[in-house]
Parts: structure tokens; sequence; C-alpha cells
């Protein structure tokens, strides 16, 4: 039958001994000794430890389990370990638990069957009152059920850590990376009943060691930064204070005590993209001989229009950013297609985009004969507000 052996509640509290244990203990490459398990807990909080045991017989009076609580630890080379300065721990034999430091460690055992028959699992709850670091060194003697004396020894690290009373009253994250456009905006207040007082919180954020905005709140609306394009591509660092002071809080995705000290890198939106009715100049390099293209009604205003705009995926939606055009050249080939060199196209924003509109010359189009068309290339060219050359080539069959 699987039998399960639950060592409740440790707490360290104290020196007196009930029961000696070694004050150290030491291992080499003959009699070794495995690390299984780093844990952080925190003072007052119960912790979980379940050892690896198994192929163990059924009779718990052909087993002792040694645990030993130890304050320091040495490393010598060649698996020589050591662990020294016992603060406690218990012992398991033959069915009876006994104990050392009764006031440091307060022991119930309860042993409960299972359905595999032949093994069973070790559980050790704890529960320390003083922050360090603990090493648990626990040895197993016994026998297997084939008879075979069997001994193994294996420890853990507990870091115990002193918990932050202050807690978020938000539960609030600040992402690594912001895309220009995005709305963001965190609330750093804590729940405390000494950083009560709203006058008491301010926040500063720096690009590199210059601030570049601040205010006397625990509310930052960061869209001051990610709406300005001169920011992008820039590394910001937030810091909230109370009472002059930069705040703690017990941040339980740790977990441990955080600070109000954040960074985030402001990236220019994503994927630009043009909506037009035109051919790019790669896809009418790739038609063949046999391959039919329609033909532009230069009467109808959607083949007039070309539209540009940044579309960036963010989670389940997008963020749009219409692009600004700087040094925008518009020509055509042949030049008469558009009319005159300074007064050829409009631009304006439409449906989150920004287009521009031919303004093609009758003239040139009355030259076309009926029922047959005439290839025009169109050249684009500008730099938008986040620095990004676009030079675009377009080609269509018009009439």
């Amino acid at each position: 039958m699987k039998k399960t052996f639950l060592f409740l509640i440790i707490i360290l509290m104290s020196n007196t001994v009930m029961l000696p244990q070694e004050s150290q203990i030491s291992f080499n490459a003959s009699y070794p000794v495995e690390f299984l398990d780093t844990i952080n807990v925190f003072v007052g909080e119960q912790f979980e430890i379940r050892d690896k045991l198994s192929d163990w017989s059924t009779n718990f009076a052909d087993l002792n389990y040694v645990l030993g609580i130890y304050l320091d630890k040495s490393e010598l080379g060649g698996q020589r370990i050591t662990f020294s300065r016992n603060a406690g721990g218990f012992e398991y034999i033959r069915g009876s638990v006994n104990y050392s430091n009764s006031n440091a460690i307060e022991i119930r055992s309860n042993v409960q069957t299972g359905v595999n028959p032949g093994d069973y699992d070790v559980i050790l709850s704890g529960n320390i009152i003083s922050s360090g670091i603990y090493y648990f060194v626990g040895l197993i003697k016994g026998k297997s059920e084939q008879g075979r004396y069997y001994e193994d020894a294996g420890y853990w690290v507990i870091n115990c850590a002193p918990r932050a009373q202050n807690k978020m009253i938000n539960n609030m994250t600040v992402k690594d990376i912001y895309y220009y456009g995005e709305s963001a905006s965190i609330d750093f207040s804590i729940a405390n009943s000494g950083m009560d007082r709203l006058s008491n919180y301010y926040f500063r954020i720096y690009e590199e060691n210059r601030e570049v905005y601040s205010g006397t709140s625990s509310f930052v609306n960061l869209d001051v930064i990610t709406k300005n394009a001169s920011l992008v591509n820039k590394t910001f660092r937030i810091e909230g204070y109370y009472g002059g002071n930069i705040a703690t809080f017990f941040n339980p995705a740790i977990p441990g005590t955080d600070s109000t000290i954040w960074q985030f890198q402001l990236l220019p939106p994503q994927n630009f993209e043009v909506s037009m009715a035109w051919l790019t100049e790669d896809e009418f390099n790739l038609l063949g001989k046999n391959d039919f293209v329609d033909a532009l009604d230069m009467s109808l205003l959607k083949n007039r229009k070309i539209k540009f705009t940044y579309y960036t995926h963010d989670g389940d939606g997008a963020i749009v950013t219409i692009p600004e055009f700087r040094n925008l050249l518009v020509t055509a080939t042949p030049p008469d297609f558009l009319i005159g060199s300074s007064n050829n196209y409009r631009i304006y924003d439409d449906d989150l985009g920004k287009v521009i509109e031919l303004n093609v010359d009758p003239a040139f189009l009355k030259k076309i004969s009926e029922n047959t068309t005439k290839k025009v290339t169109l050249s684009i060219r500008f730099t938008t507000q986040f620095g990004d050359n676009k030079n675009f080539t377009f080609i269509g069959f018009v009439f």
C-alpha cells in the first residue's frame, strides 16, 4: 500500500534541545548528498516540501528518516559538502517521531495509507518565523521490498525572506515594450494605513538620466510618452515615490519585496500598409505574357486614391497610426498624366489612413484612344514622422 508520511508544522522559535542532533554533517563522493530544490518562502508563511521516495517496504518498522536543519553550508570540492550550525530537526524511527529544539520545532505526524504497494511519500510542512537561509538535510535508512539495505541523502535550500506589509491596491503591470499610439497608464498607490495621503505620492520618468515627465500623484498617464513620436526607440524608467522615498510593496509574481521602479521601451508602430488599386512594381514584374490585369478608370475616385497606414497588432486588437508625410514627392511617367508639378495631388485623412488623391489631367485621358489603355508609372517618396524613408513605385493601365 502507498503510504504518505506527513510532518505538519515546523516552527523555528528558540534553541531548547529535546533530542541532540549532530552540530554538523558531512558528505563526500562515496557518501554523497543530492541537491533537491530551492524554495522561496516568507516569514510566517506555511510551505511544503515533498521528498522523492519509492521502492520502499510497506513495513514502516524498516524505515528511519532523519531531517536536520542547518544554517551554514560549505563546499570544499570533490563533492565534499558540510552542513553546520544545527538549528533543529527530527527523527522518524520505527513509527515514532522524536525531535530536537522543542521550543524551536513543533512536529505532528500522521501516516496515511495509499493505493500503490511498496512506495510512499514524505511531506514536510513548515512555517519559519525568522528570515534567513536554511538547509533542510534529509537522510533515509531502511530496507527495500527485496530486503536490500538502502540509504540516501538529499537537501533543500529554504530562502526565508521578510514579508512586505505593503500591497498594491491595483493589480497593475508595466510592460517591457509599448508601441507608439498605445494607451497606457498605471496607479501605484499602496494599501497601507501609513501610505494613505494622496498628496505624498509623486512620480518621475527618466529617459537615460534626463527627466522627461513628472507629477504629484500615484496615477501616471503614460500616453504623454507613448503618443509622442519624438520619443520612439527610447528606454524610460518610472520611479514612484511616497513621502520622498521609493515605495516598496509585496509582489506575488516574484514572490517577494518589490519597489516602484519600472523600465520600458517605446517602439515605433509596425506593419506599414498601402491600399490602392494600382500594381506594385514587384507585382507588375511577376506578370506573365498571358496574364490579365484590370484597367483603371480614372473617372472613379477609388482608382485615384492611395492610402497609407501603420497597423500594429496588440493582443486581440490593433493600433492604427496615421503616418505623416515629410518631403513628399509624387511624380508620374508619362509626366503629363498629372496636373502640373505643384498641384498634382491632394492629401487628407480618410478612414484611419493618410490618403494621396491624384489630380489627373483630363487632357491626358482624352488622348487615349477608345477601347485602349495607357501604361502609367507612379513614383511616391516621403519620410514619416518616425524617420522611415518610404519609396514606392506603382504601375497601372489607365483610361
